[in-house]
Protein backbone atom coordinates (compact mmCIF):
# COMPACT_ATOMS: atom_id res chain seq x y z
CA UNK A 1 0.00 0.00 0.00
CA UNK A 2 1.18 3.68 -0.78
CA UNK A 3 0.14 6.58 1.66
CA UNK A 4 1.11 9.94 0.75
CA UNK A 5 1.08 12.99 3.40
CA UNK A 6 1.33 16.35 2.74
CA UNK A 7 4.34 17.12 4.83
CA UNK A 8 6.03 19.98 6.55
CA UNK A 9 9.15 19.23 8.26
CA UNK A 10 7.40 16.20 9.93
CA UNK A 11 4.14 17.14 10.50
CA UNK A 12 0.81 16.77 7.87
CA UNK A 13 0.67 20.06 6.31
CA UNK A 14 -2.91 21.83 6.59
CA UNK A 15 -3.69 21.93 2.62
CA UNK A 16 -3.91 19.47 -0.31
CA UNK A 17 -3.51 22.24 -3.31
CA UNK A 18 -0.68 24.41 -1.65
CA UNK A 19 1.57 21.55 -0.14
CA UNK A 20 5.03 22.22 -1.50
CA UNK A 21 6.13 18.43 -0.51
CA UNK A 22 4.27 15.10 0.44
CA UNK A 23 6.00 12.01 1.74
CA UNK A 24 4.96 8.90 0.16
CA UNK A 25 4.78 6.07 2.13
CA UNK A 26 5.11 2.35 0.29
CA UNK A 27 4.12 -0.13 2.84
CA UNK A 28 5.88 -4.42 2.64
CA UNK A 29 3.41 -6.79 4.45
CA UNK A 30 4.06 -5.20 7.72
CA UNK A 31 4.14 -1.60 9.17
CA UNK A 32 7.80 -2.00 10.00
CA UNK A 33 8.75 -2.98 6.11
CA UNK A 34 8.16 0.73 4.75
CA UNK A 35 9.94 2.66 2.86
CA UNK A 36 9.41 6.84 2.72
CA UNK A 37 10.94 9.25 -0.14
CA UNK A 38 9.37 13.09 -0.09
CA UNK A 39 8.12 14.23 -3.16
CA UNK A 40 8.75 18.12 -4.16
CA UNK A 41 5.84 19.65 -6.05
CA UNK A 42 7.98 22.73 -7.46
CA UNK A 43 6.01 23.97 -10.81
CA UNK A 44 2.87 22.03 -9.22
CA UNK A 45 -0.15 23.56 -7.39
CA UNK A 46 -3.87 23.64 -7.28
CA UNK A 47 -6.16 20.68 -6.83
CA UNK A 48 -5.79 19.15 -10.49
CA UNK A 49 -1.61 19.32 -10.27
CA UNK A 50 -1.78 17.83 -7.10
CA UNK A 51 -4.00 15.13 -7.43
CA UNK A 52 -2.61 14.05 -10.56
CA UNK A 53 0.57 14.02 -8.71
CA UNK A 54 -0.58 11.24 -6.51
CA UNK A 55 -2.27 9.47 -9.29
CA UNK A 56 1.35 9.34 -10.71
CA UNK A 57 2.64 8.14 -7.78
CA UNK A 58 0.67 5.47 -7.40
CA UNK A 59 -0.87 5.86 -4.04
CA UNK A 60 -3.85 4.63 -2.42
CA UNK A 61 -4.52 7.31 0.04
CA UNK A 62 -3.45 10.90 0.86
CA UNK A 63 -3.42 12.12 4.37
CA UNK A 64 -3.52 15.99 4.69
CA UNK A 65 -4.94 18.36 7.49
CA UNK A 66 -7.62 20.59 5.00
CA UNK A 67 -9.37 19.41 1.36
CA UNK A 68 -12.01 20.72 -0.45
CA UNK A 69 -14.87 18.52 -2.11
CA UNK A 70 -13.15 19.28 -5.75
CA UNK A 71 -10.15 17.72 -4.48
CA UNK A 72 -11.89 14.87 -2.70
CA UNK A 73 -13.83 14.16 -5.74
CA UNK A 74 -10.51 13.95 -8.31
CA UNK A 75 -9.18 12.49 -5.99
CA UNK A 76 -11.41 9.79 -5.78
CA UNK A 77 -11.89 9.57 -9.79
CA UNK A 78 -8.82 8.47 -9.45
CA UNK A 79 -9.22 5.61 -6.76
CA UNK A 80 -7.50 7.69 -4.31
CA UNK A 81 -9.09 8.14 -0.78
CA UNK A 82 -8.55 11.06 0.41
CA UNK A 83 -8.33 11.71 4.64
CA UNK A 84 -8.80 15.02 5.35
CA UNK A 85 -8.98 16.84 8.91
CA UNK A 86 -5.73 15.93 10.36
CA UNK A 87 -2.98 17.20 12.07
CA UNK A 88 0.34 16.16 14.39
CA UNK A 89 3.15 13.79 12.87
CA UNK A 90 3.05 12.33 9.25
CA UNK A 91 5.00 8.96 9.86
CA UNK A 92 2.59 8.37 13.15
CA UNK A 93 -0.91 9.16 10.65
CA UNK A 94 0.97 6.65 7.99
CA UNK A 95 1.11 3.90 10.24
CA UNK A 96 -2.30 4.64 11.83
CA UNK A 97 -3.63 4.48 8.42
CA UNK A 98 -2.68 1.57 7.05
CA UNK A 99 -3.36 -0.74 10.34
CA UNK A 100 -6.84 0.46 10.89
CA UNK A 101 -5.88 3.10 13.35
CA UNK A 102 -6.87 6.17 11.76
CA UNK A 103 -10.62 7.24 11.00
CA UNK A 104 -11.36 7.64 6.90
CA UNK A 105 -14.11 10.23 6.75
CA UNK A 106 -13.93 12.01 3.45
CA UNK A 107 -17.29 13.79 2.98
CA UNK A 108 -18.19 16.41 6.09
CA UNK A 109 -15.53 19.08 6.51
CA UNK A 110 -15.25 22.59 4.38
CA UNK A 111 -12.82 23.77 3.07
CA UNK A 112 -12.87 27.45 5.44
CA UNK A 113 -14.60 29.56 3.24
CA UNK A 114 -17.67 29.88 5.40
CA UNK A 115 -15.36 30.09 8.74
CA UNK A 116 -15.60 25.83 9.15
CA UNK A 117 -18.85 26.18 10.93
CA UNK A 118 -20.72 24.69 8.39
CA UNK A 119 -20.51 21.23 7.07
CA UNK A 120 -20.92 19.65 2.84
CA UNK A 121 -23.52 17.85 1.73
CA UNK A 122 -25.68 16.85 -2.06
CA UNK A 123 -26.16 20.71 -2.50
CA UNK A 124 -23.11 22.31 -1.47
CA UNK A 125 -21.90 23.74 1.45
CA UNK A 126 -24.41 24.07 4.60
CA UNK A 127 -23.95 27.37 5.23
CA UNK A 128 -24.54 29.05 1.39
CA UNK A 129 -20.92 29.92 1.38
CA UNK A 130 -18.43 29.26 -1.09
CA UNK A 131 -16.43 26.76 0.89
CA UNK A 132 -15.43 24.44 -2.05
CA UNK A 133 -17.52 21.65 -0.91
CA UNK A 134 -18.13 20.93 -4.59
CA UNK A 135 -21.23 18.48 -3.46
CA UNK A 136 -21.04 15.14 -2.12
CA UNK A 137 -17.39 14.20 -2.71
CA UNK A 138 -18.25 12.48 -5.81
CA UNK A 139 -20.80 9.72 -4.17
CA UNK A 140 -18.11 8.19 -1.65
CA UNK A 141 -20.19 6.40 0.68
CA UNK A 142 -17.94 6.40 3.62
CA UNK A 143 -17.15 2.75 3.55
CA UNK A 144 -12.98 2.17 4.42
CA UNK A 145 -11.01 0.95 1.53
CA UNK A 146 -9.09 -1.35 3.47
Amino acid sequence: MKVAVAYDRGEIFGHFGHCETFAVYEYGEYVHECTKRLVNTEGRSGHQAMADLMKEQGVDAVICGNMGGEAKGLLLSYGIVPVAGYSGDADTAADLLVTGQLPVTPGGDCAGGCGGDCSCGDGGCSCGGSCGCGGDSAGYDGEDAW
